[in-house]
């Protein structure tokens, strides 16, 4: 069921399990409305999102979504609504391809898109998060300090960036060996002297194999091979058994 989660590296399994962790930090933080805290009137203090504003129990919250939002805090909206969609995209394909193929495509359809689609999330967060920060302290003057929610943010970036390097790293390192047991597997062996082929017919009375070096006596031919070598139309000789009882 996950062959090949099982065959990748240790590495590579860091990697997507911090790309996993981040994504699922980032939903929590890209919902909660807890991204500053300020002081709206005297002695009462709130909390605000990207879409709520709430007491700072988060008992009473109310939509902060209207026209009268400016123009910057919607910038970060869509910047932060597009990071956690590339953030969930690299989930799922890493998912699929890990868990559920039973074999890795040898196609690029699905090849370090877990990777890009986290560093694409990072980028477009980042935006996001730098724009906030900067804009949010030239709008209010009350603002107090920044809430859980958008430390939370913060981290579940990092995290991915960190996450995603790694992999990338591991792949290269384990198509790098993939390179090398390569080229060992193919690497020529001991090379050995060329021998000649020895004719069909041998009318010596021994027999010589040659090489580019020497040429090595072997001996006589055997009884067999040169009853073999007579020709169809002429009789057989007498088995070997006979000739040696003759001689003897």
């Amino acid at each position: 069921m996950m062959a090949v989660w099982h065959e990748r590296v240790p590495l590579y399994k860091f990697g997507f399990i911090g790309v996993v962790v981040g994504s699922i930090i980032f939903v929590v933080g890209f919902c909660v409305p807890a991204w500053v805290l300020s002081e709206w009137s005297p002695g009462e203090i709130q909390t605000f999102g990207l879409w709520q504003r709430c007491t700072v129990d988060l008992s009473i919250c109310k939509l902060s979504v209207d026209s009268t939002n400016p123009g910057w805090l919607k910038a970060v909206r869509a910047l932060e609504s597009v990071s956690m969609f590339f953030s969930l995209v690299a989930c799922v394909i890493g998912l699929y391809c890990n868990c559920i193929l039973k074999a890795q495509m040898s196609t690029n359809v699905f090849n370090r898109n877990v990777e890009t689609s986290a560093i694409v999330s990072v980028i477009f967060g980042s935006f996001g998060l730098i724009i906030f920060a900067i804009q949010v302290q030239r709008s209010y003057e009350d603002i107090k300090r920044y809430s859980w929610g958008f430390v939370l943010v913060c981290g579940a970036q990092s995290i991915m960036c960190i996450s995603a390097f790694t992999m990338m790293i591991s792949s290269r390192i384990q198509s790098a060996w993939a390179r090398q047991r390569l080229m060992q597997f193919h690497q020529p062996g001991p090379s050995y002297p060329a021998t000649a082929v020895l004719p069909d017919f041998i009318q010596s009375d021994r027999a010589y194999i040659t090489s580019m070096e020497e040429q090595l006596d072997m001996g006589p031919p055997a009884y067999e091979t040169v009853v073999n070598c007579i020709p169809q139309e002429e009789p057989a000789p007498p088995p070997y058994e006979q000739v040696a009882r003759t001689d003897g």
